[in-house]
């Protein structure tokens, strides 16, 4: 059997750690058998980055130079060769082994009105509001769905691949397209016809949590202008997981020179999280598994709640370090 060419393209800028677990994870995890790997790296200064990549045989292409996130991902999609892309950021590792991707590739394959497929574990809170009622709520987001779509008002669904892998689809709740780009992963064809991503504002400390500089927010514009009534699924059973050990719930970020958050290296090995064989995890049929209820890091706590939720902040501006 001949499986399509998937291109799995990770941005990297400055989180040595993390491109480590992020790429040693991707290899281990994700079994495919036809993969074009690509680093695009925004002209990092950490020391031993560039050379780590350098190293890497195993990746045909490998990118350096002064670069926004939005252009990163321009080059990325132009160049790519795989029908199927995913547009990866370095602070995500991957944390579920096997073959998935082929479920993953058929799924986008026989629904095409499905424009991305999120990978990571979202929280707790994240699923209650996305598969109960109280995603009849969002008045605003009813409004704008009947406004742009019309008649094709988009409706959840579950979408499930000829081995049972399950996904569902997020209706009108969310854009059809993963607006930042990443992690997900969508047919190529498709960011090709959405057109570039193209960053509408200036790097300041007013925004500076915001490392697309508007671009997100344009290419979610774009979405809804266009028409096309594609939806965005989710996996009940995710492969990856956003990177965090920090205590307030936040990924260490690098913005203008400096990097904000807690910013360590797994003392044990690669990987922040517990690699986890697809085959061995059990769950609820009805319901996806949230992140708290399946990621084991391997040398620090997750950062929850009193009710063992977990915590998230977009950035910890408390602790700053100025970079090489």
């Amino acid at each position: 059997m001949e499986y399509p060419l998937v291109s799995i393209a990770i941005i990297s800028f400055n989180r040595l750690h993390y491109l480590k677990a992020t790429l040693e994870s991707a290899r281990e995890c994700i079994q495919y058998p036809n993969i074009e790997w690509i680093v695009s790296d925004n002209s990092s200064k950490e020391p031993g980055l560039r050379e780590y990549v350098e190293g890497l045989d195993w990746v045909q292409i490998k990118i350096f130079g002064d670069q926004t996130h939005a252009e990163a991902m321009n080059e990325i999609v132009q160049i790519a060769k795989g029908e199927y892309i995913f547009i990866w950021p370095e602070d995500v590792q991957f944390v579920v082994k096997g073959d998935w991707l082929k479920d993953v590739v058929e799924l986008l394959d026989n629904h095409r009105d499905v424009g991305s497929i999120g990978l990571n574990f979202l929280r707790r809170k994240t699923y209650r509001t996305l598969l109960t009622y109280r995603k009849w709520l969002q008045f605003k987001m009813i409004a704008a769905e009947l406004r742009y779509f019309k008649h094709k008002f988009r409706l959840s669904k579950t979408i499930v691949s000829s081995r049972g892998f399950k996904a569902f689809t997020l209706g009108f709740i969310w854009p059809g397209i993963c607006g930042s780009g990443i992690p997900s992963v969508a047919r190529t064809q498709v960011w090709r016809e959405m057109g570039p991503w193209k960053s509408t504002k200036t790097a300041t400390t007013a925004n500076i949590i915001d490392s697309s500089l508007g671009s997100e927010e344009d290419m979610v514009r774009r979405f809804y202008k266009k028409g096309i009534p594609l939806q965005q699924a989710c996996l009940y059973i995710s492969v990856a997981a956003d990177i965090i050990n920090d205590s307030m719930g936040a990924k260490a970020k690098v913005r203008k020179g400096f990097r904000y958050g807690n910013y360590t290296a797994p003392p044990n090995g690669h990987f922040y999280y517990e690699l986890i064989d697809l085959d061995k995890i059990t769950f609820n049929v009805d319901y996806p598994i949230a992140f708290e209820d399946i990621i084991t890091p391997t040398f620090f706590e997750l950062p929850l709640d009193k009710n063992g939720d977990m915590l998230k902040a977009a950035i910890n501006m408390t602790v700053k370090t100025q970079l090489p």
